[in-house]
């Protein structure tokens, strides 16, 4: 079952990402609003949810049997008909396709997470030394409006 997220951004951020979100759309169902002033004016959505399969014609007279010319085999073992037509070639994703954006998401997922933490560290940094600092030239109960802060911010601080 394909992950349905719904997401809106603006017409320059979806022109950005425009390869990005049609590919992530086609794999995961995601409908992408664009929006102009707040106000949607365009969506990007799955083809299946739009486009209605034709209905069947009917021949009006019986098809005559042409012989179709065969090209020149090239040299080489021949090619199993299983293979002669990937899935991509049909205009949906085969299961390898799938399986390697969705690593690439991923990926991409880990990286983001891994600089997420590397940055809150480095501000947890900065803030013990924020603090560290405030207590040498403002030592707690010498100062109200200092002390108010060492309160509101005490689930911050990590005391040592």
């Amino acid at each position: 079952m394909p992950i349905r997220r719904r997401i809106e951004l603006s017409v320059a951020e979806a022109r950005l990402r425009f390869q990005q979100l049609v590919r992530l759309t086609g794999l995961t169902g995601q409908i992408t609003v664009v929006v102009d002033g707040g106000r949607p004016i365009a969506a990007i959505v799955p083809a299946r949810d739009v486009l209605q399969p034709a209905p069947p014609v009917a021949p009006v007279s019986p098809p005559v049997p042409v012989a179709p010319a065969v090209p020149a085999a090239p040299p080489g073992p021949p090619v199993p008909a299983a293979q002669a037509v990937p899935a991509a070639a049909e205009g949906r994703p085969g299961p390898e396709s799938s399986a390697g954006w969705l690593r690439r998401i991923e990926k991409v997922r880990e990286d983001v997470r891994r600089q997420h933490a590397g940055r809150i560290r480095e501000l947890s940094q900065s803030l013990d030394e924020a603090w560290r600092l405030l207590d040498e030239i403002r030592p707690p109960g010498t100062d109200r409006h200092v002390d108010t802060l060492r309160a509101a911010h005490g689930d911050l601080r990590r005391i040592q």
